[in-house]
């Protein structure tokens, strides 16, 4: 068949024709030979592969329609199986009979895939480090090698299976739990950490905690005379003694550069010795945990879960009162407008008929004010949940914070400190990006 050819309209039916105008004769097993010789074969062409275009057109809409199906319901529509998972017959046949295999979760894989999530969102690794753990620790890839790049982790990062939610495109199913790997909260955490690592202009990116510092406060600490951003320094100093030794001595100094380049642009010192500036960051780090490890968890998560007033709730339910007496004064006006067809009604058909017009614009604009009150109301419940993560998180940092290593102190710095300034003599100044009187407000106006 010619249209085995090509399926565009557009284009196909030229090239067949720019083969018989170079003398190439162009033959199918069932129509024979395609000609030229009038008119009515160009037009015949045409029509041929524009029909062709539509049966192509056709086809991909039903298998578009089918893969949506399959994510809906849940089912393997084939590749590459995603790591974490496997393929394991479960009893499900298709329309020929014939076994066909589901995804499940494999263990091993996916206490791997947690480990990837835990890394980032705890540890504050980047996915190059991610990768070169893993590599570091043996663990294989899907195709069975030790060679993890970060594209790799970057990948699982952003794939929404792990919370168990299967995808076509844009389209994306129901989260299904047997195959849920990681929690909502800690998949769209770890998301928004690698996102903020990305060189884009946001208006409000998330603080990517850089890793492989050597001091403690790396991206937090500037100068509290110049507003300079400070950089670590390693000093080291050579003297001679009385005896004639000579003793060398190193210092870890935060440095300010703009002093050192240009002295009249900052009146500050040139440099901060590093150990005494970390003391007071981590003291004031420590008592903020303090005062909300005081706290019973208990009573953080519920405070967690009512901190968002239920209004939303109330408006939803306000929302589907209204649309539900709309929708009855509705029914109610066709019902009568019928009568007023058949005579059985004393109202005049076109005055029922304007109130019927009325009536439905007014439920058109409750079933719209319902709508945005349920999105509302479910963006509340989301943010609640993402409140108790957050309480959860918090309340770990306390528990781990004295036997954390450096990088994991670093991440939890990072996340609760906004900005450190340096002045002379050692003041700091430390601006949290929430106090602890703020965190725990809900607390003093429940209690």
């Amino acid at each position: 068949m010619f249209d085995r050819l090509g399926r565009r309209e557009d284009e196909t039916p030229f090239v067949v024709q720019w083969f018989v105008q170079q003398g190439i004769e162009v033959w199918s097993t069932r129509e024979g030979e395609q000609r030229f010789d009038t008119h009515v074969d160009k037009l015949l062409n045409y029509i041929r592969f524009w029909q062709a275009s539509g049966e192509s057109e056709k086809t991909a809409i039903r298998v578009r329609t089918k893969h949506s199906q399959m994510v809906q319901e849940g089912q393997f529509r084939g590749g590459l199986v995603a790591y974490g998972y496997r393929l394991e017959h479960l009893g499900r046949m298709n329309k020929k009979n014939q076994p066909v295999k589901d995804l499940v979760i494999d263990d091993d894989e996916a206490a791997v895939v947690k480990e990837i999530y835990r890394l980032i969102t705890v540890e504050g690794y980047g996915t190059n480090k991610v990768a070169g753990h893993l590599n570091e620790h043996g663990i294989k890839t899907k195709r069975g090698t030790t060679l993890w790049r970060g594209t790799s982790i970057r990948a699982i990062i952003a794939n929404p299976i792990y919370k168990g939610v299967l995808h076509f495109g844009d389209e994306r199913s129901e989260a299904f739990e047997h195959l849920r790997i990681v929690d909502d909260a800690t998949f769209d955490r770890c998301l928004e950490i690698v996102k903020g690592r990305a060189p884009e202009k946001k208006e409000k990116p998330v603080r990517a905690i850089a890793q492989g510092s050597r001091n403690l406060l790396t991206g937090l600490i500037f100068c509290g005379h110049c507003g300079n951003r400070l950089s670590y320094a390693h000093n080291t100093t050579h003297r001679t003694l009385a005896d004639g030794t000579e003793k060398v001595y190193d210092r870890n100094l935060y440095r300010c550069y703009r002093k050192i380049s240009s002295p009249q642009s900052c009146d500050g010192p040139s440099g901060h010795e590093i150990q005494p500036v970390n003391d007071a960051v981590e003291n004031a780090v420590r008592e903020f945990l303090a005062r909300i490890k005081a706290i019973p968890k208990e009573r953080l998560l519920a405070i967690a879960n009512t901190r968002e007033a239920s209004v939303a709730e109330v408006a939803f339910r306000q929302a589907v009162k209204d649309f539900e007496e709309a929708q009855r004064q509705v029914n109610a006006l066709e019902a009568e407008a019928v009568k007023a067809l058949t005579g059985e009604s004393q109202l005049d058909l076109s005055v029922v008929n304007n109130m019927l017009l009325k009536h439905r614009a007014k439920m058109d604009t409750a079933s719209e004010t319902m709508e945005e009150s349920k999105a509302r109301m479910e963006a509340e419940e989301q943010a609640r949940k993402s409140n108790e993560i957050r309480v959860d998180e918090i309340l770990s940092w306390a528990e781990r914070y004295d036997d954390a290593d450096y990088e994991a102190r670093h991440l939890i710095i990072s996340a609760l400190v906004e900005r450190i300034e340096v002045r002379k003599d050692n003041q700091v100044d430390i601006f949290f990006r929430m106090t602890a009187e703020q965190f725990l407000s809900p607390v003093a106006v429940s209690a």
